[in-house]
């Protein structure tokens, strides 16, 4: 059993300015860099003209692309090796010098002469050149099951919709940094990212560099969600250049206007949708055509249509995804991705098609329930999607909700709307190292790092519940590439992955313990079977036999000098059952029909991931999830001038984003699931938050003001009923 909820073990470490993050790493001679952007949208840089810049106080050196030519060609160096402008605000140069504001100013004066090419800054300027790319995330990018063409042309009921969603980036707290320092052909870096073992295999390829000499230390990371990856790690070679040039330590950090270009987006995406249904409400048909934005210098395709191939029970079911090149910044993932515009889209259809039919929206999704991946014709690991409907419809109490327009609350209509979520779960290899001191204090290591989700509160949790050592004498050691290799913090994935590495290794220290104890004759425990020895409060307990003692007594006579042991997860061979997450969103929202306002007034959310290690972190994760879903519902987009290919309003005054007075009350459920087929029965909460509660707030504006709005994010144009300057598409095929 977990022990339940327990405050963050780096809380105090933030709170009292005692966590360095990236940016605050200490180096003796530290020099600071700004990067040069491009000024033109696409096309090819002639020269880059460093003579004023060299004259300017301070200054120490310039990086461009022929300084950048002895880096081995990646996909990680292409965009610092190449004079390609693939977008407007690519950097072309970095500049460093003794302080920050003799590298801004030194970098105002370099002048870049380029040859511009005309720039295809929307996905409507080149539908044409649409293609299918091979795959959508981790799947396949088409899909066949049946034949849906045939099962909507007799389907009783057909939806047949377009949903649209709009590109919104990544902001997290923190910018991207980093901090570098070379020593001799050796290299430490002190840098922001998800993934320190995947940064040190691109820094020692890209070098040409064995592993071991070169370091990445990522302990803290204020934020991430996706964008800390690769898409940020050519900026950060740049500065490493730079570093090795100058012989001293190089700082760069990205401001926020460039976190815009540099550090990826979610894609826009165009969603052709049709779902058939029968006269009882069962899916008979789904079509579901996605097309998306990617850039000109990477490929990146969500798998936006896969929620129609998983969430449902459907006989036919065709999805593909399409994407269009463009000479803007690249897409990555972006928390939930491709659920979140997916659910948007088929919860918001179903919703339409339980209006048409009379069918209450929650008994509509009972009704279509699936009991196993029918995509991949697997049972799932464990499914309790029925009883989270059961709960959170109590708990929001919609059985008792007003008819469809019949609320108000003064000048506020009120509406109630609901929709499922789903996330997939994924595994990685991980390892584990852990130590016992003579005092009964542990040491928990594992390379992995923690961007705010609470990687170093259920690390040091999961060992201490195994050993019986309370929190407080728990120290947890991440992100830094001299430890353990742990797993990339992306997908949900990290608490899964980590626990069968830490089980095997309490569990050679209990084993090594309990021979210890039955063996020593002056302990209390001698005698006794080691099978029947259990460890909690401290000591070391016999179940049978009524007796105990300290675990720091045991090991200061048996082990002075402490023990310690290593454990490994491997992926399995052979997958058996599909592994998904699963919750229900219901969200009650007020529509001011004159002004066109839309508040968010309350959440209700049931959610079954699996078994949850710590209630207080996995319900900070959904709140956080839910608010992210929230700012995509109805503030963030990216725009895009169409004549310069700049992004507009790359600032917080004009990129929307939730505040604390959009934020309703939450109400969150965890929905206990015994998982046996997953280490621990563990899943992952981080994604399932942020997907469902589009399309719920979406359902309860029609349920409110009777206006069906199929975009994201909902303006007041929607709900007014204003032509939306937004550009739409006639067509997919």
């Amino acid at each position: 059993m977990s022990p339940g909820p327990v405050t963050r073990w780096e809380a105090g470490l933030k709170v009292t300015g005692q966590a360095v993050f990236a940016a605050e790493t200490p180096a003796p001679g530290l020099l600071y860099a700004v990067l040069v952007e491009a000024p033109v949208g696409c096309g090819t840089v002639l020269a880059v003209d460093a003579a004023q810049a060299r004259r300017t106080p301070g200054f120490a050196d310039l990086i461009s692309y022929p300084e950048a030519q002895g880096l081995k060609p990646s996909s990680v160096t292409a965009l610092i090796r190449e004079p390609t402008i693939h977008f407007a605000g690519q950097p072309v140069a970095l500049v460093v010098a003794e302080n920050l504001a003799a590298a801004q100013a030194a970098a105002r004066a370099v002048r870049v002469e380029a040859e511009a090419r005309p720039a295809i800054a929307a996905l409507g300027q080149a539908l044409d050149q649409a293609y299918t790319p091979a795959t959508a995330g981790r799947n396949p990018a088409e899909s066949r099951r049946g034949d849906a063409a045939r099962a909507l042309a007799e389907a009783h009921l057909v939806v047949r919709r377009r949903y649209e969603t709009a590109v919104n980036n990544h902001h997290p707290m923190e910018p991207h940094a980093v901090v570098c320092c070379w020593e001799g052909d050796r290299v430490t870096v002190h840098t922001s990212t998800q993934a320190v073992f995947g940064a040190r295999a691109a820094i020692a390829h890209a070098f040409g560099l064995p592993a071991e000499d070169a370091r990445v230390v990522s302990r803290f990371l204020g934020g991430g969600f996706g964008c800390k990856g690769q898409l940020w790690w050519p900026w950060m070679m740049q500065a490493m250049l730079a570093a090795r040039r100058t012989g001293r330590p190089v700082r760069l950090e990205l401001t926020r206007a460039q976190l815009f270009t540099l550090a990826g987006r979610r894609s826009e995406t165009v969603q052709e949708l049709a779902v058939g249904l029968d006269a009882d409400g069962r899916l008979t048909a789904i079509d579901h055509q996605v097309l998306a934005q990617t850039s000109t210098h990477g490929e990146y395709a969500d798998t936006t249509a896969g929620v129609s191939r998983w969430l449902y029970a459907c006989p036919n079911v065709t999805t593909r995804h399409r994407l269009v090149r463009t000479n803007e910044p690249q897409p990555i993932p972006m928390r939930a991705p491709g659920t979140a515009p997916g659910t948007f889209a088929l919860e918001s259809a179903l919703d339409e098609a339980a209006a048409a039919l009379g069918i209450d929206p929650v008994d509509l999704r009972v009704r279509n329930h699936g009991d196993h991946d029918q995509e991949a014709g697997r049972p799932w690991s464990s499914k309790r999607l029925l009883e989270c409907y059961r709960v959170g419809a109590e708990r929001f109490g919609w059985a008792h909700r007003p008819a469809a327009g019949a609320a108000g609350d003064g000048r506020w209509r009120l509406g109630s709307g609901m929709a499922s979520t789903f996330y997939a779960q994924h595994l990685q290899p991980s390892r584990a190292r852990v130590r016992l001191a003579a005092d009964a204090s542990l040491v928990v290591q594992c390379g992995t790092q923690d961007m705010g989700n609470g990687a170093y509160t259920a690390l040091g949790q999961m060992a201490a519940e195994a050993l019986g050592v309370p929190m407080s004498r728990v120290t947890v050691e991440l992100g830094d590439t001299l430890l353990p290799q742990g797993p990339i913090s992306a997908g949900s994935q990290v608490t899964v992955s980590i626990s069968p590495a830490v089980a095997m290794a309490t569990a050679e220290l209990r084993a090594i313990l309990a021979q210890l104890a039955v063996a020593d004759q002056a302990s209390p425990l001698a005698g006794q079977r080691p099978e029947d020895l259990d460890f909690a409060d401290g000591l070391v307990r016999s179940r049978t036999g009524n007796v105990a003692e300290p675990l720091a007594d045991l090991l200061a006579r048996q082990a002075p000098a402490g023990l310690e042991a290593e454990g490994s997860a491997d992926l399995p061979q052979v997958q058996t059952h599909s592994f998904m997450s699963h919750g229900a969103v219901f969200v009650e929202v007020g529509v001011d029909p004159d002004l066109g306002e839309v508040r968010v007034r309350r959440v209700c959310a049931a959610f079954a991931a699996g078994r949850i290690v710590n209630p207080l972190l996995a319900t900070s994760q959904y709140v956080g999830g839910l608010i992210g879903g929230i700012g995509m519902a109805l503030h963030e987009r990216t725009v895009t001038d169409l004549a310069s290919g700049r992004i507009l309003g790359d600032n917080f005054a004009d990129y929307l984003i939730p505040v604390h007075a959009d934020m309703p009350t939450f109400d969150i459920a965890l929905v206990h699931e015994d998982d046996t087929h997953l280490p621990g029965g563990i899943k992952g909460v981080g994604m399932l938050g942020t997907a469902g509660v589009q399309a719920a707030i979406a359902n309860a504006i029609f349920d409110a003001v009777g206006r069906r709005v199929r975009r994201l994010p909902i303006r007041i144009e929607d709900i007014l009923g204003h032509p939306d300057p937004r550009d739409g598409f006639e067509t997919l095929t």
